[in-house]
């Protein structure tokens, strides 16, 4: 517990967001028992409200948020996962509150602002929305797969994607029958995904940048029969900022970029044969058969290599 009471101690309470997905972490390792170190923490928001405190863990009932989802933004602001109890810098509670002057200021306040009005907006595109077959999905390899389609006009029509920030609708990504990706003015992106999840207990979280390669990578692990939750961040910064657990599939840049985002969470990464490729391009050349096995050769390999040291 004092662990995770340090790791606490250095992520700001005051994003709602953030904090109930800490409330999440918190109880999904400790169950209720963990109420006492969350609330303490979220005390330190200058918002806090006991009634919403009990609300909010009352209603958390698991998302696939884990603990280390904690321990992955504790790093971000500065912890180190030692042994040694640590409080945060003087320099790092003065850029925490500074962080939170802004939200409050104008400046921030018009940000929520827009971020709430993209919300609604994407929420409203959403319902406007029919499964469908669409362009996009078909030059990716899944020319029968229905996706939640917007506008009826076969040339203008847009596929999109919910883009959830925890448990909440932030925005919405909108990709052309060209491949062209748009978002709404003002959305958050910062911390959005969108997951596919095989529904199993105990499955292991897998990160990628794009929404075809969630669905590539979702055909290779049904084939190898195994359990997944898939996260899609969007972007490889964004993924960066997100893989906390599991496995990451990146990109293979000609700049490198997915790479080193890949490198930059810790994590094993499978990286797509071919400069320029991704696990989309991988499994339509290769088909869901050669491209699921070339991902469990990766696997098996990670294995033997674990129990090599370990031995």
């Amino acid at each position: 517990m004092m662990r995770i009471q340090n790791a606490l101690s250095f992520i700001p309470a005051h994003e709602r967001d953030l904090w109930v997905t800490m409330a999440m972490a918190v109880k999904a390792e400790l169950g209720d028992s963990g109420f006492p170190i969350w609330d303490d923490w979220s005390q330190t928001a200058a918002n806090y409200n006991a009634l919403a405190a009990r609300s909010v863990w009352k209603s958390c009932k698991g998302a696939g948020v884990t603990i280390g989802s904690l321990f992955h933004e504790a790093k971000f602001n500065g912890w180190r996962d030692d042994s040694n109890y640590q409080k945060p810098t003087a320099e790092q509670i003065a850029a925490q509150q500074r962080a939170a002057e802004e939200r409050q200021s104008k400046e921030g306040k018009e940000r929520i602002k827009a971020a709430q009005d993209a919300a609604k907006k994407a929420d409203w595109i959403l319902s406007q929305c029919k499964p469908e077959k669409h362009a996009y999905l078909d030059s990716k390899g899944f020319p029968e797969l229905e996706g939640l389609v917007w506008r009826p006009d076969s040339e203008t029509n847009l596929l999109c994607i919910p883009m959830y920030v925890g448990n909440n609708l932030g925005g919405v990504q909108m990709i052309d029958k060209h491949g062209a990706k748009k978002y709404l003015s003002g959305q958050v992106t910062s911390k959005a995904e969108y997951r596919i999840d095989s529904g199993a207990l105990n499955a292991t979280d897998w990160w990628v940048e794009g929404y075809a390669s969630g669905l590539s990578l979702r055909a290779c692990l049904h084939a190898l029969k195994l359990r997944y939750r898939i996260h899609i961040t969007f972007s490889a910064g964004n993924l960066k900022r997100m893989a906390h657990s599991g496995y990451v599939v990146a990109d293979n840049d000609a700049s490198n970029t997915g790479a080193l985002a890949a490198q930059a969470t810790g994590l094993p990464y499978f990286l797509a044969p071919g400069v320029g490729n991704d696990i989309n391009d991988m499994h339509k050349q290769d088909g869901t058969f050669r491209a699921s096995q070339s991902i469990g050769r990766w696997l098996r390999g990670l294995r033997e290599e674990q129990e090599f040291y370990q031995a």
